[in-house]
């Protein structure tokens, strides 16, 4: 066990040289060259972060293989009234975004020409074949909370030199941005999941005024959604599975506020101020139902839907997991050392779901004290 670990580390750290940037402050979106730094810094002295890294680069490497399936028109049906449309119609764009965005992530971590490649052509593939995505029924939602894959990976890929982006770009702008604008103007997790893909649009395309303005309505987003309490009245309504969607909220909130973070400094996370106030408590609630269901004052019916830690299925543990680091202080990773390293964004017997707090045990958010 410790020759295959010794080999390990000096793989990974052949992968590393020469990839060092100096320009430690530049964001990528939901990732920063500083996170980047401190991986390869890392890799070598934590097990955990090994394993996770060792984890991605395989599924990295799944995913060279994934032959793209763009639609002309993308239309996702309501998943209450056809799940199964709903899961049929969905899984081509999630797989995809997933696998570029992964790809994407590899290439950013190992300067390898075969994964930017391939996630560029994954790309390339959706912006020339993908015509039209509706704005009907669970379209909207599906494009942000999984589409948002494709600009992760774009703006990843921001310093591959033999990329034209003109293409992908354009696709961005007026297929794409206009369908998750829908979410973004609802009320409940939708608008969550509309404006972080919509954060991460503006960070791609570099539109400071628009990035700015979006910035503005996460913080409306927070306070109107989250009371004083902790309480996300859109999500507990759901009764039963009040727990699922109060998580689904909070994802996709905290995310854009860690993206927010990297691209301006400015920390949503502090408690000094009314979001951060209000998003740790709501979390809070959340994270002390998962140790006690019993403590979830919302919904006391026998058939709560409650998270199960274990296994692909294992909500709300990505969240939990990037909540430990911006608050490092407080215990709440002692549930989760039993299942790291942790994936992210997957239902059980379905595959990538969302991609919010993906990878967070390999590549940890970390804020400045609150």
């Amino acid at each position: 066990m410790f020759i295959k670990r010794f080999i390990l580390i000096i793989l990974v750290g052949v992968i590393f040289i020469g990839i060092i940037s100096i320009q430690e402050d530049r964001s990528y979106g939901i990732y920063s060259e500083k996170e980047f730094n401190h991986l390869h810094k890392m890799i070598s002295k934590d097990d955990i972060r090994l394993e996770a890294y060792i984890q991605f680069i395989e599924l990295a490497n799944h995913y060279l293989k994934r032959k793209a399936s763009p639609v002309d028109f993308l239309y996702i049906p309501a998943t209450y009234k056809d799940n199964r449309g709903h899961s049929i119609a969905r899984k081509d764009i999630t797989e995809d975004a997933y696998a570029s965005y992964i790809l994407g992530l590899a290439w950013k971590l190992t300067d390898q020409d075969i994964y930017a490649e391939k996630a560029i052509d994954i790309l390339e593939q959706w912006s020339k074949k993908n015509n039209q995505i509706s704005f009907k029924d669970d379209t909207p939602l599906v494009a942000a909370n999984s589409g948002v894959g494709f600009i992760y990976s774009a703006t990843l890929l921001r310093d591959y030199k033999k990329w034209n982006t003109s293409q992908f770009q354009k696709w961005v702008e007026f297929t794409y941005l206009p369908t998750i604008q829908i979410a973004r103007n609802k009320l409940n997790n939708w608008a969550n999941w509309g404006n972080l893909a919509s954060l991460a649009v503006y960070s791609y395309l570099e539109d400071d005024n628009k990035f700015n303005k979006e910035v503005k309505y996460t913080k409306e987003l927070i306070i109107a959604q989250i009371d004083s309490n902790g309480k996300m009245e859109k999500e507990v309504v759901r009764k039963a599975k009040s727990m699922r969607y109060t998580f689904f909220a909070l994802t996709p909130l905290t995310q854009s506020a860690y993206l927010i973070f990297n691209e301006t400094g400015t920390n949503l996370f502090d408690l000094n101020s009314i979001e951060g106030k209000r998003m740790k408590t709501a979390f809070d609630k959340l994270y002390n139902a998962v140790e006690n269901p019993s403590k979830w004052q919302y919904y006391t019916e026998l058939d709560l839907e409650i998270p199960n830690l274990e296994g692909d299925n294992n909500w709300p543990s990505s969240l939990i997991e990037a909540m430990s680091h911006i608050y490092p202080h407080e215990n709440y990773d002692s549930i989760l050392k039993q299942y790291r390293p942790i994936l992210g964004g997957y239902v059980a017997n379905r595959g990538p779901h969302h991609l919010s707090w993906n990878f967070p045990t390999l590549l940890p958010p970390k804020v400045s004290s609150n």
